[in-house]
């Protein structure tokens, strides 16, 4: 049963994700963000994906003040809260398989992680050969390229997707003013 509590305890408790959810009686919510905590700490820490730490700060500041949230409710909002796990998989997964625009993302997820993992080492076993028998300058310069890479590539998708994101609402504004123009201000 789910019982409302506040103080030191809940405050103490709110500081280890999914642990301030659990001493608040939501044990699936709490195992769910514990899980992906621990998850994304260790993919950054054991698989070497540096940037999996952002994740894990993104995690905890939700636990924290989610838990905040929860404690602060009235007791009649409070005891209408469910407790469900973080991430419904019926939802994501209505036939219980991945479809095919699913399979194509995650498929793409999976190739990106796995060369994050295999990025660092490789570089790094690439510019001891360079070091080696070219002369260690050029082996500098090349590898600042290289590390950058990733970021470029990350950095090159959000534009290209903030691009679409633009242009999209602009079609669709367009279409809007073709269908009705009688709402068009911008004669006015």
């Amino acid at each position: 049963m789910i019982k409302k509590k506040n103080g030191f305890m809940t405050f103490i408790c709110s500081l280890m994700p999914g642990a301030g959810e659990m001493y608040l009686g939501f044990m699936k919510e709490g195992l769910s963000i514990m899980c992906l905590t621990f998850g994304m700490f260790i993919g950054s820490t054991f698989l070497n994906i540096d940037w999996f730490i952002y994740g894990v700060i993104i995690i905890w500041f939700y636990s924290l003040f989610n838990v905040h949230n929860k404690v602060s409710l009235t007791d009649e909002e409070f005891y209408m809260l469910e407790d469900r796990y973080l991430f419904q998989l019926e939802s994501l997964l209505p036939e219980g398989k991945l479809n095919g625009k699913q399979s194509r993302v995650f498929g793409w997820i999976l190739l990106f992680l796995g060369i994050s993992i295999i990025w660092r080492p490789s570089i790094r076993n690439l510019l001891a050969v360079l070091r080696t028998y070219i002369s260690s300058d050029f082996a500098d310069v090349v590898g600042n390229y290289l590390y950058s890479i990733p970021q470029f590539i990350i950095a090159a998708i959000l534009i290209i997707s903030g691009v679409r994101m633009i242009l999209k609402k602009k079609s669709d504004l367009d279409t809007e003013q073709e269908l009705f123009p009688e709402n068009d201000n911008s004669e006015k």
